[in-house]
């Protein structure tokens, strides 16, 4: 049986056979066991990718030893210097620092609101977006599931991470597949991969022996049922169009640079800089591991006449900085990345509208990838407003009325904004001008904060021009206010003032004294 075409694109499957398997599933014929060869070498390079991030696995670790080798050499360092784990984690801390802004729509219905907003809340949904931009950056994608029947037919929707070496969208509106472990009495451990279409969940088995997937997939015996949402419960973030990482440009250059400092580590460990020249006597390799192994590092030697001195290589201090700081600096640019050690980042005396067009290419990365998450979220929401929709009875929302808005965490020029926004509040609304402030995370909440404080201040400014003093009734029991604004404890001996008919004041005991 032929089990796939073995697609050879480690960043994706190829079109044309995304074509083949659409078609197979919409003909009722598709192959578990052809999809799972074709898509095996994308899983294994976006596993290779993330544990480049994690340093798990470098390319360094897999650097040979020379071929003339012998048991003299002392050291042989594969030191990973952490350029994949700097430039995932800096744009996921800039672009998913601030939790990204959920704004529901005014038509949609309380009940509807509050029952989205507590359903995010219980899902850790920051986290969750966290960990998702963070294999977005690392492998080139990401995938989030909603979950409606993981604890049985009735339990409530659950939104997993699904890891991007699991998951694969064929089409958003088609077909999903997403593969994980299991084990089962009968079969042992085992590999189920799940096809998601509008009409069916189908999850297809196959046993595992060591690390070999056995291509023969089968239908699992509760393998076939009806999709309840009718939509694509699987969301894919992609990071960009090719699903490349972050770091995708700059695997060799980071490699040339662990090479270089992993070599360097090398002669200082095993003492190559310096060669030790020895007279008197013959030093063989028998002896020369013993001087090895010694802490002392004690040489004797039985001729009187015999000496031992070092002769040291004149090394190439400047061109090894130059070579280095090249290496760096292209690992920088390349990868759009900031060097926060850049006397701008650390204190410099420019302004925070300098620096910010110093971190235009982090920018303009940042803006790709929150273009396809949004996207991500949207076809997210759909599968969650499809839940309210045919679950809950809750018919007044849908995809469309929920936008995700994101805000950058590094520093900015507050008194350059405020000019900025004082200046352009005639025609913009004010929400937008606020959502241009970094401080602020919900323009929304914050006007409705402004406009709750602007009423009381109107109220205490009325009560000020008041000329009956309307706090007099305000005023706690056995209190009363007379003019000056002090109280009086005795009701019966209070003083109130005022005007006669004739626009004259005059003093009046309170007749109720008595």
């Amino acid at each position: 049986m032929n089990y796939g075409t073995y697609n050879t694109n480690p960043l994706k499957i190829d079109d044309i056979y995304i074509k083949k398997h659409l078609a197979l599933i919409e003909s009722g014929n598709f192959n578990a066991g052809a999809f799972f060869a074709d898509f095996q070498p994308v899983m294994n390079e976006r596993i290779r990718k993330y544990k480049q991030y994690t340093t798990e696995h470098n390319s360094i670790d897999d650097r040979p030893k020379p071929l003339d080798s012998s048991d003299m050499i002392k050291a042989f360092n594969k030191i990973h210097n952490s350029f994949y784990n700097l430039i995932v984690d800096q744009k996921v801390g800039y672009e998913f620092g601030n939790p990204i802004i959920y704004k529901i729509n005014d038509k949609v219905s309380d009940a509807s609101r509050e029952w989205l907003q507590d359903f995010l809340k219980d899902q850790d949904i920051f986290i969750k977006n966290t960990k998702n931009g963070t294999q977005q950056a690392a492998t080139g994608t990401s995938y989030a599931l909603l979950d409606i029947e993981s604890d049985g037919k009735n339990a409530n929707p659950v939104i997993r991470v699904i890891d991007s070496w699991n998951g694969y969208v064929l089409d958003e509106k088609k077909a999903a597949v997403y593969v994980e472990d299991d084990y089962t009495p009968t079969m042992g451990f085992v590999k189920n991969l799940y096809l998601i279409t509008p009409k069916k969940i189908t999850k297809y088995q196959s046993s595992v022996n060591g690390i070999y997937v056995k291509p023969d997939f089968q239908i699992a015996q509760d393998g076939e049922k009806d999709n309840l949402l009718e939509v694509i419960t699987l969301a894919a973030f992609d990071n960009n169009d090719n699903m490349q990482s972050d770091f995708e440009t700059v695997e060799d250059l980071i490699d040339s640079y662990d090479r270089v400092i992993s070599s360097s580590m090398d002669e200082v460990e095993q003492f190559r800089w310096a060669y030790m020249i020895i007279f008197g006597t013959t030093l063989n390799e028998d002896e020369a591991k013993k001087i090895f192994k010694r802490q002392t590092g004690i040489i004797n030697m039985r001729d009187p006449n015999g000496s031992a001195n070092f002769l040291t290589k004149d090394m190439p201090t400047e061109f090894f900085d130059s070579f280095i700081k090249l290496l760096s600096d292209n690992i920088y640019k390349f990868s759009k990345t900031i060097d926060t050690n850049d006397p701008s980042f650390a204190g410099g005396s420019e302004s925070g509208e300098a620096r910010k067009w110093k971190l235009i290419a982090l920018e303009f990365k940042a803006n790709t990838t929150e273009a396809y998450f949004k996207k991500g979220l949207k076809n997210l929401f759909a599968a969650i407003t499809a839940y309210m929709n045919k679950k809950l009875q809750m018919n007044d929302i849908d995809k469309n009325d929920v936008t995700a808005q994101f805000t950058r965490t590094l520093p900015v020029d507050l008194g350059y904004l405020a000019d900025v926004i004082t200046k352009i509040t005639s025609i913009v609304s004010d929400e937008t001008a606020l959502g241009m402030l970094s401080v602020i995370d919900d323009p929304e909440a914050e006007m409705e904060k402004r406009r709750k404080e602007q009423q009381e201040k109107a109220q205490i400014s009325a009560g000020m021009f008041d000329p009956y003093n309307s706090t007099f009734g305000k005023m706690k029991d056995g209190e009363v206010d007379d003019d000056d604004g002090s109280l009086l404890e005795e009701p019966e001996k209070a003083v109130v003032k005022r005007n006669d008919e004739k626009g004259k004041s005059k003093l009046e005991e309170d007749s109720t004294s008595a």
